[in-house]
């Protein structure tokens, strides 16, 4: 996933990112596919080991995710300290500047949307996934 490692471009990071976020999104419907009802328990289908799986993909996807955004958070940030020793006035360096600023700002709200989302899903995860671990 290319637009997810480059830090340049925030719509093609943003838009990876909404890509990787997909298993969040699909929660319910895993869950449901984890924990059978007690009819189809008695088909086969072991609700612990479908839990432990879905806990192990959540925690792999969050930590990638989680990364990823600090990871363009960082080198964002050294970049406006680069830009702030070199700054002399000028009006390229300036809105160059600003600009890194505004990136940056987009970065620490994902960040922000990212605990949002990560909190919804663990609340949802142990609603249903609690009594088979």
């Amino acid at each position: 996933m290319a637009g997810i490692t480059q830090c340049e471009d925030f719509m093609l990071f943003q838009k990876a990112l909404k890509k990787l976020r997909e298993i969040d999104d699909k929660i319910i419907y895993a869950l449901n596919q984890s924990t059978p009802t007690v009819s189809f328990q008695a088909r086969g289908g072991d609700a612990h080991e479908n839990c432990v799986k879905l806990r192990r993909e959540l925690t792999d996807s969050h930590k990638q995710r989680g990364d990823h955004i600090k990871n363009c958070s960082d080198k964002i940030g050294d970049d406006i300290k680069v830009l702030r020793t070199a700054f002399d006035g000028g009006s390229d360096v300036r809105s160059e500047l600003k600009r890194q600023q505004g990136k940056l700002r987009m970065f620490e709200n994902e960040l922000s949307i990212e605990d949002i989302i990560q909190e919804r899903t663990e609340k949802i995860f142990k609603s249903k996934c609690q009594e088979f671990l």
